[in-house]
């Protein structure tokens, strides 16, 4: 079950429960709560919280093996949280059964300091959700656990560097962890992965790179059949596209989102939810492109207040910073300013950083008027107008460092000409060493190389990265 080979992991528990009938009653009835538990993770791993809450929930009970119980908890901590059911979530236990440094301990341990860190990011508690996702990472990384449970905390730890706006750092864990996403991590893993990593490609201006990128997570999601997974994918790659100009491209992307959800609407719960908000806001993003109005503000401020009652504040400042630059758009400037500098607030004491520079033009014009605010308020806004002014500074040097470049956004421009030489010896077959003698450097470096190269084309063979270069137009 943790490398997400769930249908043997299904299977095995058949011939357990097909045997139960030739042991005694008290071990048949641990072992069919085992088994049940097990089922019910299979449908978490499945992204479906709401089915293995519902068998999980009757296994939180006194007298049943601490085991199972500690699994029941853990199941349920996860479809709570996913559920925004916060008073149910922070009323179970959290002990740890077995023994501290053992490999069930471990797991144990991993997964709900994982799921404990998700909840503390959606509520903006973003020191506290980098300190829980690091002492997972930690346990994970001292008890050798699967590769796929340890990309967990990993991708949560790089989603927090990223929203601190340490990009490069979130790019390496992200590049380094991909492989293990893709072979055996979540749902919750490969959306953290994929989102982030597109976010920082279009924050480069790598818009090929980002839409192969969006493209993958998609596949993985039909691979896995997870449906939010994939429509997170398509609506991103329907801004992506409208970011670019291209919104007759958009409205295709968005109508086959549509049909897709439409097809499959098997989900239950917060991956329903999800599906049908991101579909909202895709419809929503290319409605405001083919004929900004007041109608599609309203429609972007429900899903703002939406967010908000359902206490996923993170979710509500990236919904706030778009909702407050369009609110500018149609000359609410009074709203926009008051609605932006209250979510500046948020980010200023929560951490926050990299998603007021995602925006377009009408984000910077909504910094400069913040800054203004706050420097005119003084002391009761002293602690926003340092924060304010790193951002400003940010957009201004963002903009003077790709305006030059603001067309290109191919792969090939992030890579060194050296990487690029070796690229194509590499295509050409040759090893290491040939390589090395070929120009005049040591196997070590090579190798260096070579990993950087990996990371950049997010490719574990060098097989795949000659195939992802020529795909990109870099070879």
């Amino acid at each position: 079950m943790l490398t997400l080979r769930t249908n043997e992991a299904i299977g095995a528990i058949d011939l357990v429960e097909l045997q139960l009938d030739d042991v005694s009653p008290a071990v048949a009835e641990r072992l069919r709560a085992a088994a049940q538990l097990l089922r019910a993770a299979s449908l978490a791993l499945q992204d479906d919280s709401l089915a293995a809450v519902a068998i999980a929930v009757p296994h939180l009970r006194e007298n049943a093996a601490p085991h199972d119980n500690h699994v029941a908890s853990t199941l349920c901590r996860l479809g709570f949280w996913q559920l925004r059911e916060f008073d149910l979530f922070y009323s179970l236990p959290r002990h740890v059964p077995g023994v501290r440094g053992s490999r069930p301990w471990a797991i144990s341990a991993v997964l709900d300091l994982s799921i404990e860190a998700a909840a503390a990011l959606d509520d903006l508690r973003i020191s506290t959700a980098k300190r829980l996702a690091a002492d997972a990472s930690a346990i994970a990384e001292a008890a050798k656990l699967p590769s796929g449970l340890a990309a967990l905390p990993a991708c949560l730890t790089a989603q927090v560097l990223y929203e601190e706006g340490n990009l490069d750092e979130a790019d390496m864990i992200l590049r380094d962890r991909l492989p293990a996403v893709n072979a055996e991590g979540s749902i919750e893993c490969a959306l953290r992965a994929y989102l982030v990593l597109t976010r920082i490609a279009k924050h480069r201006t790598h818009y090929n790179f980002a839409a192969i990128l969006l493209r993958e997570g998609e596949l993985l999601g039909e691979r896995r059949g997870w449906s939010r997974l994939v429509a997170a994918c398509l609506a991103e790659r329907a801004s992506l596209l409208l970011e670019a100009g291209r919104t007759r491209e958009a409205g295709f992307s968005v109508e086959y989102l549509e049909r897709y959800t439409d097809a499959h609407r098997t989900g239950t719960g917060h991956a329903l939810f999800e599906i049908m908000r991101y579909r909202a806001l895709a419809r929503w993003r290319l409605s405001w492109a083919e004929a900004p109005s007041r109608e599609a503000v309203a429609s972007l401020r429900q899903l703002y207040h939406h967010a908000v009652e359902k206490r996923d504040l993170y979710a509500a400042c990236r919904l706030a910073v778009e909702l407050a630059d369009k609110l500018a758009a149609i000359g609410e400037a009074d709203e926009a300013d008051a609605l932006f500098f209250q979510t500046l607030r948020s980010g200023a004491a929560a951490g926050l950083y990299q998603l007021f520079l995602e925006g377009q033009t009408g984000s910077g014009t909504l910094l400069r008027r913040a800054y203004e605010q706050a420097a005119v308020r003084g002391a009761i806004d002293g602690e926003v107008v340092p924060f304010v002014g790193s951002l400003l500074s940010a957009w201004d040097r963002r903009g003077a460092e790709h305006r030059p470049a603001q067309a290109s956004g191919n792969i090939g421009d992030i890579m060194t000409a050296r990487e690029r030489d070796i690229l194509g010896k590499i295509s050409q077959g040759f090893p290491n060493k040939r390589i090395a003698r070929a120009l005049s450097i040591s196997p070590e470096t090579v190798k260096s190389h070579i990993k950087r190269i990996f990371l950049k084309l997010a490719v574990s063979t060098r097989s795949e990265a000659v195939s992802r270069a020529k795909s990109l137009g870099a070879l």
